[in-house]
């Protein structure tokens, strides 16, 4: 009788447990991904007409997403709440075309680059303004404050003056063209756009202040997600879906 019950009590657990466990075609929901950024930087990172996430760095997520199994939720912040904001553990991950720098990488960890670029200075075309790094000694030159092209005006033009705070609700092209500054460092995209759409008004200075190299931004504890992230990112490189990405966005040709 006792042999009967427990092989009984064992078919019913066993059904149990067969009913309970989902179809083996089922797969668990995706994780959700949080990701930080300003979607203010086209061709990178932007919105649409109808307020959607569009733009290079976009498409990327949207690609890591899907090697990863994640669902993407974008989360838009003025830039310079960002890193608060990944160290708060607010959002997983900050895509907003950051540059790597050692003062950064004290505070958060990097994923590998993703895209590498520089920082470049724009100045009015024309006679009488600066037309090398050298000639901007004594000069206003505008950058963002907390970004790399501050940090870049700051180590490589110590005569400048830098103009990091701006108030007037200006675009770059109108500050260019008001005279409130005399030149703007930038990144390199942003710096060409800039010229292409000024009808030789502004031209680009060389040598570029300085080089530089995009990464995600995440937590330090979050090693487990940044070393998936690192090896997607590896296999989009290797399978040149990041170089089509820079095509299709031209950032390359």
């Amino acid at each position: 009788m006792f042999v009967t019950l427990r092989a009984r009590l064992a078919l019913l657990l066993g059904c149990l447990a067969a009913c309970s466990t989902p179809p083996s075609d089922e797969r668990p929901a995706p994780a959700v991904l949080i990701v930080g950024s300003d979607l203010d930087n086209p061709p990178f990172a932007s919105l649409d007409r109808w307020d959607r996430p569009i733009g290079r760095d976009v498409a990327m997520m949207e690609r890591l997403a899907d090697e990863l199994d994640y669902v993407l939720e974008w989360r838009r912040m003025p830039f310079d709440e960002l890193f608060d904001a990944v160290l708060d553990k607010r959002v997983d991950v900050i895509c907003a075309t950051i540059g790597i720098t050692e003062e950064r990488a004290e505070r958060m960890a990097f994923s590998k680059p993703y895209f590498e670029t520089s920082i470049a200075v724009v100045v009015r075309a024309g006679d009488g303004e600066p037309t090398s790094l050298a000639e901007l000694a004594g000069k206003r030159v505008a950058a963002g404050r907390g970004t790399t092209s501050e940090r870049a005006v700051n180590l490589k033009l110590p005569g400048a003056h830098g103009v990091f705070d701006d108030t007037s609700g200006l675009s770059s092209a109108e500050r260019l063209r008001s005279r409130a500054v005399d030149a703007i460092a930038m990144d390199a995209p942003a710096a060409d756009a800039l010229v292409a759409g000024s009808n030789g008004a502004f031209v680009k200075l060389a040598p570029p202040l300085e080089l530089e190299r995009y990464a995600l931004v995440l937590h330090y504890d979050r090693w487990v997600l940044r070393s998936r992230l690192d090896a997607a990112l590896e296999k989009l490189a290797a399978n040149g879906e990041l170089a089509k990405l820079d095509r299709e966005h031209g950032l390359a040709r």
